[in-house]
């Protein structure tokens, strides 16, 4: 008795030495890095933390790291498994188990059941996308280092046995590193919590969490795919800030909530957020709010996309001052209504005031995800199970309840477009058949080459947030379920109404002789056109949006191109406006035409035209980071328009008419736009806007025969700046008047004999955003492009609240000015590069006209003018102005 007693003490001190020794041999953070995260005045960057997550995975067996794919600037995407040894020798398999619940089809019920009772939960957690909210990526490797280096530990150990952690240092490469950069630069200077001048992922900066259905970024790719590869039930993203004086907010979310996510994925919200609040307050941190302002109603949110792959995701915000650096707040920094520190239902416990250090951030984020890895843990079995559930529910639900099924078909207005659609349901993880024989739904024959998306799917209730319009649920907007709440984002995204494209809703079931004539595809198919016809000359259709990037390579290419000036015969039918092509081989014409999947007609007889050339396009870049101008930046790229970036130095240089033909205003504050930062809050180099020099720059541009176009807040801003005899409406209105912080509204087109409205259907539908309206004043010459139909609202999805504020009032001018031309866009013509339906708007003023079609018209100039323009006099008017048609 007493030897066989012995041998289990010896071998418990066995097991602890090897603990002892298993855990001194783990490099902490400070070995590697030479700092903790989260010290003051220290951030790692995200190179930084891949050298140590490389470290940690050196020396132990609880972590593997992989690489998932590459960011803008082409650093490599790196994530950390981490979870018990056996684990990680089996990921293969549970990675394939865990997209098997997701799918539910191959599964039973009892078979569902015994997965979840034997398999691991898969769990996301990041550090973080919006770079310069900077104790994400912090906390990433602090929450490393505490699950692998704690041997023994009985929370650890059941976190790691039954979970797997996806853990990604950060969802922003690029960004970390540029932040980081930055503020190491300008540490110890005036300027140590100065604002980083520019965006701090390329194109989008803060938008990078509005492209999750999308997928325009790369970033986004990679996060979604990834994410359909190992199907995690929680996705987690960590944000800064939270509502002051809070010191974290977390879910539950504030109403609204889409009923097209799961019931399931709605109630864990729920409880994860409460098991958080219950973690964060045994810890003893105070603080942690709910509701409040945030909501999770827009689905393109990259960090709440994956719900409607029934993931259970979300995000907190933990507080923030600037970087690393610290702040102590006295209760008279709160706001007068937190000032009597009194608990309320949702913000059970207030934070009393005193330092914040950037590692009571990290200490706040690495509680709130143990706490999710921990529900994670105890609920693992009930979690697995209701993912099959909300598959399996959702299948049957789409038996029974229309829509039945969507069609796109083809061909249609904008054929290129509507497979673009298509392929971006499939880049989301939906399923998309292609029509092989026709296929007959609605009393209608769809031709083959359409496509079908069958609802009774997974992951179908995305195809249907997507493209029904979305109507905001009125007890909210009338005070009736709580005191009214205005939305802080956008309110309706409907896309086939952004991109213009047909999309039907089948309101029968679809039977089996239906799901016969289909085909299901990986990916869809380049479109099969031809050149119809004989002769040198070429005809291509101006609805299609490929036919922009399709000219302008024939352009590059030495063709030669004009605007139809009557009806001509197209692929797509009789239309005015169309591209005309010369001087390329109808080879050329063939590849370019099948490249872009644009069809062509040739002829004989060349039509009568407008000769056109690609235009030298500037894009205003303001220092001050404008999100839209990186939006805009990114389409013209695309689009093969090559914009030069034009700063605030290069507009006050003057003589831009020499360099340029059209310049891009995106959408800005005028203070944004005349003033910028302040000077002593950034850098001398960059700070300030265009000033009055720039003003007076871009007014001799536009008089000297320029063409200056301007988007949303830029138009209204511009009318005061150039003196335009032009009324922005919503001047001054108060929301009680007038409110619409993102809505598709339908506008009528006035002229569609003019080149800028070419292409463009009768009744566009655009994205208004905070915009203006306008109405002429006396003395205006141009033309009125689109307007909103007068006594009819022109709501088609989202919130608009007094429509009749707008109703036949203009939505788009054209003013002459001098020799040239100013647009006046009171929309977002390319809103995060998804308004694929209005990118002519704006894409038409992108070419020079041999041929000028407006005549000159001179007319009387304002009584009252001024030589030189100042923020309190930029209404006037330089004596030599001329206001021209």
């Amino acid at each position: 008795m007493r030897c066989r007693s012995l041998f289990p003490l010896g071998l418990l001190f066995f097991l602890a030495l090897r603990s002892v020794t298993a855990t001194a041999q783990i490099p902490t953070p400070a070995s590697v890095l030479g700092h903790n995260p989260g010290d003051d005045f220290y951030l790692a960057d995200y190179d930084d933390a891949i050298k140590y997550f490389h470290a940690l995975a050196a020396s132990s067996d609880r972590i593997k790291m992989f690489k998932v794919g590459k960011s803008t600037r082409g650093e490599d995407y790196e994530i950390a498994l981490i979870s018990s040894p056996e684990n990680l020798a089996r990921l293969d398999e549970y990675k394939s188990i865990a997209r098997k619940l997701a799918d539910s089809r191959s599964l039973t019920d009892a078979q569902a059941h015994e997965l979840a009772r034997t398999s691991k939960v898969i769990v996301h957690i990041d550090g973080g996308l919006h770079s310069d909210e900077v104790a994400g990526g912090q906390h990433s490797i602090q929450l490393a280092y505490k699950l692998v280096s704690s041997q023994g530990d009985p929370q650890i150990d059941a976190i790691l046995n039954n979970v797997i952690l996806m853990l990604w240092p950060t969802i922003n490469p690029d960004g970390q590193n540029m932040v980081v950069s930055w503020y190491h630069r300008n540490l110890g200077t005036p300027f140590e919590v100065a604002p980083m001048p520019w965006l701090y992922q390329e194109y989008v900066g803060h938008d990078n969490n509005r492209d999750g259905y999308m997928l325009n970024m790369l970033e986004s790719q990679v996060v979604t795919r990834t994410e359909m590869e190992y199907s995690p039930v929680i996705f987690y993203c960590q944000h800064q800030t939270a509502p002051f004086p809070a010191r974290i907010w977390i879910p539950p979310f504030a109403d609204p909530i889409s009923s097209n996510i799961s019931p399931y994925m709605r109630s864990w919200l729920n409880v994860v957020g409460t098991q958080m609040s219950a973690a964060l307050q045994e810890q003893h941190l105070p603080g942690a709010i709910s509701q409040d302002e945030f909501d999770n109603w827009y689905p393109g949110f990259l960090d709440f996309t994956h719900v409607f792959r029934n993931e259970i995701s979300f995000f907190t915000e933990t507080a923030l001052y600037r970087y690393a650096t610290p702040r102590f707040y006295t209760v008279n920094d709160f706001p007068k209504p937190s000032q009597d520190l009194k608990a309320l239902t949702m913000y059970t416990d207030p934070w009393q005031g005193g330092w914040w250090h950037l590692s009571d951030a990290v200490r706040y984020m690495v509680a709130a995800s143990m706490s999710v890895l921990d529900t994670s843990s105890k609920y693992r079995e009930q979690l697995l199970y209701n993912r099959w559930q909300a598959a399996h529910d959702n299948i049957e639900h789409f038996k029974h309840a229309a829509p039945y099924a969507y069609v796109l078909p083809n061909p249609q207005a904008d054929t290129p477009e509507a497979a673009l659609l298509a392929q971006k349901l499939i880049d989301n993880g939906l399923e998309v058949h292609r029509v092989a024989r026709p296929f007959h739904a609605n009393g209608i024959d769809y031709p083959a080459g359409s496509w079908v998306v069958l609802m009774d799917q997974p992951f179908s209730g995305l195809a249907k947030e997507l493209f029904e319009a979305q109507h905001y649920p009125q007890a909210i907007l009338d005070g009736s379920a709580k005191p009214v709440t205005l939305p802080y984002d956008v309110t309706g995204w409907t896309l086939p109404m952004q991109m213009g494209v047909r999309v039907d809703a089948v309101t029968d079931p679809v039977g089996e002789d239906q799901r016969s004539a289909l085909e299901l595809v990986a990916k869809v198919d380049a479109l099969s056109v031809t050149v119809e016809g004989a002769g040198p000359t070429f005809v291509l259709s101006h609805k299609p949006n490929a036919s922009f990037v399709a000219v302008n390579e024939i352009l590059a290419s030495g063709g030669s191109v004009g605007f139809s000036r009557d009806e001509v015969q197209t692929a797509e039918g009789s239309e005015s406006g169309a591209f005309i092509v010369t001087g390329i081989g109808r080879e050329k014409l063939l590849s370019v035409a099948q490249k872009y999947g644009v069809g062509a007609v040739s002829t004989a007889r060349a039509p009568q035209t407008i000769a056109i050339h690609k235009a030298r396009v500037a894009l205003y870049r303001p220092w001050q980071p404008s999100i839209d101008e990186g939006w805009t930046r990114w389409i013209l790229e695309k689009y093969g328009f090559a914009p030069e970036s034009l700063y605030n130095a290069g507009v006050k240089a003057g003589n831009l008419h020499a360099r340029f033909d059209t310049i891009i205003l995106p959408d800005m504050s005028k203070t944004q736009f005349t003033d910028g930062f302040k000077p002593g809050l950034v850098p001398s180099e960059y700070a300030g806007g265009i000033d009055n020099d720039g003003v007076a720059s871009l007014r001799e541009f536009v008089r000297a025969g320029g063409t200056l176009v301007a988007f949303n807040q830029t138009s209204s801003s511009l009318i005061d700046l150039f003196g335009l005899p032009v009324t922005n409406i919503l001047a001054g209105v108060k929301s009680d008047q007038f409110f619409c912080s993102g809505a598709l509204l339908r506008i009528e087109v006035k002229d569609s004999a003019r080149p800028a409205l070419y292409g463009l259907p009768a009744d566009p539908i655009v994205m208004f955003e905070r915009g203006p309206a306008f109405a002429p004043k006396p003395g205006f010459t141009g033309t009125i492009l689109a307007s909103y139909s007068p006594g009819t609202n022109p709501l088609e999805s989202g919130v608009l609240l007094h429509p009749e504020k707008i109703e036949g009032q203009a939505a788009a001018i054209e003013v002459s000015y001098g020799k040239g031309r100013i647009y006046l866009y009171g929309f977002k013509p390319q809103w995060r590069a998804q308004s694929h339906g209005a990118y002519k708007f704006f894409m038409n003023t992108l070419y020079r006209y041999d041929e000028p079609p407006f005549a000159e018209v001179h007319v009387a100039k304002p009584a009252d003018t001024d030589k030189k323009a100042t923020p309190a006099s930029a209404g006037q008017v330089d004596d030599d102005d001329d206001f021209s048609e």
